[in-house]
């Protein structure tokens, strides 16, 4: 198994983000990826391959020409109004019974182009996220040309980001950048969404698309972010109805109703017949996860390794949430490991 990274990312790192209540210290740092490297190490897995960044046009493939200017931009912007100690965090969102408006105020674009308070930005966010498209984009590559897995451990995550605006600390949709670079030839993707929480980003981006099957695990978004999408009865539209598959789940669910979940996930993949098959992998369904709300034990993530080997269709995992430091590492090696043949 080749590995994918960028070092850019140690360059962002939020100070806070909003929760209900409170500005608290972001649980998305650096050391996530570090923890990841160093398990991987230690388990003999080979080291990671750095790789270019991403420019503007290149994320046209899955991003709006408008959104990738103001998140180019965005820090400037910011600091011309607001100090630059201070993190770039919008207060206001768009009202649903009013038309769409691009203020011009920067706190304003902040509210149009993000839809939380968990994603602020940073002097360097821009390069972090065009660094970990850039691997994403890099193994995507390297996986159509030989067929050998791939997996990127990069990081500010990407299932999250839609078309055109981020949150849930994604800013670039990576997994959608990685599936979309295998589609471009006629080929057929399917993505498996195994976070906790649903990749609604990744659901808008093909959301009218037959090429690219889009599946998603996570906890029910109607007592879990992002609350407004992730939904049974969201299946895709157009060309690309049926092709959208979410399979929510009550906050607290263990293995066996996981199981159930994730064997119904890959009927489906396999019946769509995808010449390749990209994960996005979040490990924040461990059960001490301090973002999620599920509760599968460490060992449930081999059962996830496992099933996903099943299917011999070649594949790439792209790493998105997770958050429990002490068990990180472990979790996302456990779902490697069938796939990489150990």
């Amino acid at each position: 198994m080749k590995i994918f990274g960028h070092s850019g990312h140690r360059a962002h790192e939020a100070k806070r983000e909003l929760i209900p209540g409170e500005l608290v210290p972001t649980i998305e740092t650096p050391n996530r990826i570090d923890r990841v490297l160093e398990t991987l190490n230690q388990r003999g897995f080979a080291p990671l391959m750095e790789c270019p960044a991403l420019s503007r046009d290149d994320l046209l493939l899955v991003h709006d020409a408008d959104y990738l200017s103001f998140l180019e931009t965005a820090w400037d912007e910011w600091t011309r109004s607001y100090d630059p100690e201070l993190d770039g965090i919008g207060f206001v969102w768009p009202h649903r019974n009013r038309p769409p408006r691009v203020p011009e105020a920067i706190e304003g674009k902040l509210g149009y182009y993000f839809f939380d308070g968990v994603s602020p930005i940073t002097q360097h966010v821009w390069t972090a996220a065009t660094g970990a498209a850039g691997a994403a984009r890099g193994g995507a590559l390297h996986l159509a040309s030989t067929g050998e897995p791939v997996f990127a451990p990069i990081r500010p995550p990407g299932h999250h980001a839609c078309r055109n605006m981020g949150g849930g600390t994604s800013y670039l949709n990576h997994t959608a950048l990685a599936a979309a670079t295998l589609a471009k030839d006629g080929s057929r993707v399917a993505i498996l969404d195994v976070d906790a929480h649903h990749g609604n980003g990744t659901q808008d981006i093909f959301w009218q698309s037959p090429s690219v099957l889009t599946v998603s695990i996570h906890a029910d978004p109607a007592h879990d972010y992002p609350y407004f999408s992730g939904y049974a009865d969201e299946i895709g539209a157009g060309a690309g109805e049926g092709f959208n598959l979410n399979l929510p789940l009550q906050p607290g669910s263990a293995w066996g109703r996981y199981s159930e979940a994730l064997q119904a996930a890959l009927a489906r993949i396999t019946d769509f017949s995808p010449d390749y098959v990209v994960v996005a992998l979040g490990v924040d369904a461990y059960r001490a996860d301090p973002s999620g709300k599920l509760a599968l034990e460490r060992e449930d993530f081999s059962r996830i390794g496992e099933a996903i080997a099943s299917i011999g269709n070649p594949k790439m995992f792209v790493f998105e949430g997770g958050y429990d430091e002490r068990a990180i590492g472990e979790c996302v090696a456990r779902v490697l490991e069938p796939t990489a043949g150990r």
